[in-house]
């Protein structure tokens, strides 16, 4: 930074919390977490296990494909004849 630059920024004054806001703001937000309920499981509670484990192993299943995929490309630049 420039030294005028450095000379304005120490001029400034130190910025404190206001404590007023700061509490009224923690009060919100407890208000705001308190309000919150859980919505109701509108699905059987395995659901979501059950497309957790069909996620996870087509993930992981087209990972292994695109590695294979970008192997055999490799393998095809540096063997081409």
């Amino acid at each position: 930074m420039s030294d005028p630059m450095i000379r304005l920024l120490a001029d400034l004054r130190q910025a404190d919390p206001d404590p007023a806001r700061a509490e009224r703001t923690r009060l919100r937000c407890r208000a705001r977490f308190a309000r919150v309920q859980r919505p109701a499981e509108t699905t059987t509670p395995h659901s979501r296990g059950r497309t957790v484990l069909l996620w996870q192993p087509l993930t992981a299943v087209l990972g292994v494909a695109y590695f294979a995929a970008a192997v055999v490309q490799a393998l095809r630049a540096y063997v081409a004849p």
